[in-house]
């Protein structure tokens, strides 16, 4: 059962490497878990969205409701 989503937001424009951050939702609802994160992630190149399981979330330490900003490497 989905309790969550990753987001994962790419900027190119005008950089040599990509910038990208990664907004986890504790959301199970894509579409306002979709609404959140693209408040979060403006101007991304590109946005990925990954279902994050119940177990997932805990282990991040997020109750329902909680958005969590992060920012890794670009693959």
């Amino acid at each position: 059962m989905v309790k969550g989503w990753k987001f994962v937001g790419e900027f190119k424009r005008g950089r040599k490497e990509c910038l990208a951050i990664k907004c986890i939702v504790a959301v199970p609802d894509l579409k306002e878990a979709k609404a959140i994160a693209s408040k979060k992630l403006i101007g991304a190149d590109e946005i990925t969205a990954t279902e994050l399981s119940r177990a997932q979330i805990k282990a991040l330490y997020l109750k329902e409701g909680d958005v969590r900003l992060t920012s890794p490497k670009c693959p």
